[in-house]
């Protein structure tokens, strides 16, 4: 399946806006073996009534935290926790080790490969039934930008979802990219909104520069100064990981050709960080398709390609996010029914 999808498209109804949401706290490990020492906060929401048997678990990407994927812009008529819950799902949302309400270690603890681990421990969590009062019989992991990298390890090391939604991620970065990101972060320590923390070895953007995740056809300066406001950091040594991760020697050394489940990634059309003439052309779904599928077990034989025309980087912060969801949920539902 490939598809590009028109955008921007209107917000979703302001009814039934409001899930059943309960907060917890579970001991995940960084490595396997490894001791489960580290605090992970997350909260489960489901609609009020509802017994769903299917969760997906929502992860955000670096310098994000569980805000990405429950938006309080306008009332929260642009969060995707509120519409899938709203198709029936239960969500599990959470801040990732080393950022939020979650443990924040000494920086050199963190690597992509050890918040797989912590992922996989959430996922054994929610289908034992530790988190709530019963256990999930289906799981499907979201990813957004660094956390795709990680949902794509876990799956591939442990095989342990039912269905997988890559988003904000590819297998090709723009000069423009490694560009921007040269100076758009700095040490979380000299930012106003974390001096005084002691977070060595953790970085954050600097202000003001968080436009360049977004598209001026599906944004606007309201959510622009939200991302801003809740922006979160990220271990400095992750960094030059997800760079290996997405430019493996070789398609056949991609850790994604390990991964089995069933898989919808998801583009902006407009995402600067991997859509350009050096990179990848990103007008259609078939386009990103060639590119990208070499990299996919099977030649992306069980994986969906979706870009979503005039969206940038943060797909879940945008006007085009009820578009994004509504495709999202629709595979979702083929894949793990609520």
């Amino acid at each position: 399946m490939s598809a590009t999808i028109a955008t921007p498209a209107a917000a979703r109804s302001t009814d039934n806006l409001h899930p059943l949401c309960t907060e917890h706290v579970l001991d995940v490990r960084l490595a396997d073996p490894g001791p489960a020492a580290y605090q992970l906060w997350g909260k489960l929401c489901r609609r009020p009534g509802s017994a769903p048997r299917a969760v997906q678990v929502l992860q955000p990407g670096g310098t994000y935290n569980h805000t990405y994927w429950d938006s309080t812009y306008r009332g929260g008529i642009y969060s995707y926790v509120n519409a899938a819950t709203a198709a029936g799902y239960a969500t599990f949302t959470f801040d990732r080790i080393g950022t939020g309400k979650s443990t924040i270690p000494s920086y050199d603890t963190m690597s992509l490969a050890g918040e797989a681990v912590a992922l996989h421990d959430v996922v054994t969590a929610l289908r034992s039934g530790a988190v709530g009062s019963r256990p999930f019989d289906r799981v499907i992991t979201v990813g957004h930008s660094f956390s795709s990298g990680v949902g794509a390890v876990e799956a591939a090391r442990y095989g342990d979802i039912d269905g997988y939604i890559h988003t904000g991620a590819a297998f090709a970065v723009t000069a423009t990219a490694f560009d921007f990101l040269a100076t758009a972060n700095h040490e979380a320590n000299l930012d106003p909104k974390f001096a005084g923390r002691g977070l060595d070895g953790y970085l954050t953007t600097v202000p003001g520069v968080r436009g360049f995740y977004h598209s001026p056809g599906t944004s606007n300066a309201e959510i622009i100064a939200l991302d801003e406001a809740n922006k979160d950091i990220h271990a400095s040594v992750e960094g030059p990981e997800i760079v290996a991760f997405g430019s493996p020697p070789t398609p056949a050394d991609a850790v994604t050709q390990q991964v089995t489940v069933p898989v919808l990634t998801m583009l902006g059309g407009d995402d600067a960080i991997f859509c350009g003439d050096d990179a990848l052309d990103c007008s259609s779904a078939a386009s990103v398709r060639a590119h990208e599928a070499p990299y996919w077990h099977a030649d992306a034989a069980n994986v969906a390609f979706v870009v979503l025309p005039g969206v940038g980087h943060s797909i879940h912060l945008s006007t085009a996010e009820p578009v994004a969801a509504a495709i999202m949920l629709a595979w979702s539902s083929r894949i793990a029914k609520p």
